[in-house]
């Protein structure tokens, strides 16, 4: 019996790599919800390229009440970082049965891949499955339509660092997971120290809720000069070591009657959804009280968003220049 990969979330990460899974001959099922359940089941995963659009039909579910798990699955956590503990929770005392049908393992039991930015779903992981597998994932990939996923890179969809958490040695099981992964359009490298790879990318992330709000490319690099700052300082004090600059480069196109630019946390503003600023500004925010290093400027975007995020209101109802007065003083 062939590896299943499991992809709890149906995103733009999760649906993306269900897709990429399926065209690549990979058993995989998605777990969605919601209307983008509703979607992938009627016609599948729409993937929106830039030079054609694809309908991959993959198997799709609601809910673990649906699926029979096996010691051949493998567990992807491709939901936002706000969402993992509960996601985690209750998945990780279901039965698992043998090839014989006969339940003799818990899905804790299987390995678990983490595909969140940030640094805290491999903790929370760690709680309750033994063999977690920290994914940092690059992709220039949109959802903002039930179904359907915006890929503006191909044939290189993304790139990937992957790594054990905790772990120096990946392994022979992290090494298939990397060709699994390569296999389906992804340029993964296996790492020692996922966690350091994580701290990279959350340097970027850092800027993601930038986009939220009104306000120039000035003062879009003007916020940005304060708040990577703070995180570095943070970083050093709490002893996280941060990856080497990235030498993998995706390729992005324009893809025909897409508006492109927009991040992930832009893109859950515009679909009413949770906010993920507590796990990418919030985590320095974290991290400086805890080791007594100021961190303003991420603590008041962290609040400016969380507060836009609470009362439900869309990108664009703030402005830039309210995170910048009295950190920068604006004409």
């Amino acid at each position: 019996m062939s590896t299943r990969y499991v992809v709890i979330g149906a995103g733009a990460i999760g649906a993306l790599l269900a897709a990429q899974l399926e065209l690549a001959g990979k058993s995989v099922v998605l777990v969605a919800r919601g209307a983008n359940l509703e979607a992938i089941r009627a016609g599948g995963v729409r993937v929106r390229r830039p030079r054609s659009t694809e309908q991959v039909r993959v198997p799709v579910v609601g809910g673990p009440q649906e699926l029979h798990l096996t010691h051949q699955d493998v567990l992807v956590l491709a939901t936002k970082t706000q969402d993992a503990e509960p996601v985690l929770a209750g998945w990780a005392w279901l039965p698992v049965s043998d090839e014989h049908g006969r339940p003799t393992l818990l899905a804790a039991d299987l390995p678990l891949l983490t595909f969140q930015n940030g640094l805290a779903t491999e903790d929370l992981a760690v709680r309750r499955f033994g063999r977690v597998y920290g994914v940092s994932i690059g992709v220039a990939a949109s959802h903002l339509t039930p179904g359907e996923v915006v890929s503006p890179s191909y044939p290189i969809v993304g790139v990937a660092w992957l790594g054990r958490y905790r772990a120096a040695d990946p392994g022979d099981e992290g090494a298939q997971f990397a060709r699994d992964l390569r296999e389906a359009g992804y340029d993964v490298s296996l790492v020692e120290d996922v966690r350091a790879y994580k701290a990279r990318k959350l340097l970027l992330n850092l800027a993601n809720g930038l986009g939220v709000l009104q306000g120039s490319d000035t003062e879009r690099e003007q916020a940005r000069a304060l708040l990577v700052p703070e995180a570095r300082a943070v970083f050093a004090a709490a002893g996280i070591e941060v990856a080497p600059e990235a030498t993998a480069h995706l390729v992005v196109e324009e893809v025909p009657g897409h508006v492109g630019g927009n991040l992930s946390t832009w893109q859950s503003f515009a679909r009413g959804s949770s906010s993920e600023v507590d796990h990418l500004n919030g985590e320095i925010v974290r991290l400086g009280r805890l080791h007594g290093v100021p961190t303003p400027a991420n603590e008041r975007l962290q609040r400016l968003l969380g507060a836009q995020a609470a009362a439900g209101l869309p990108p664009d109802t703030n402005r830039l220049s309210d995170l910048l007065s009295d950190l920068i003083p604006v004409p």
